[in-house]
């Protein structure tokens, strides 16, 4: 069970850096090179989105980490 256990914590890992670098250097910087009013505010909430999951994310694990 202890590797079941560490290759989800590692593919969890995976996939939000993943999805992180795909936000940061293609989407969010595509959408503010377009400049109009909907690319703008999709970017902003997008980023906004990704600033809240990471807040969980750090969240959840400190409070798993306490005994």
């Amino acid at each position: 069970m202890f590797a079941r256990k560490l290759f989800e914590i590692l593919m969890a890992g995976l996939l939000y850096l993943l999805i992180t670098l795909l936000w940061f250097a293609y989407a969010a910087p595509e959408m503010i090179e377009r400049g109009t009013d909907a690319a703008l505010i999709t970017a902003g909430f997008g980023t906004m989105v990704w600033l809240a999951a990471t807040g969980c994310i750090v969240i959840y694990i400190i409070q798993k980490a306490r005994p």
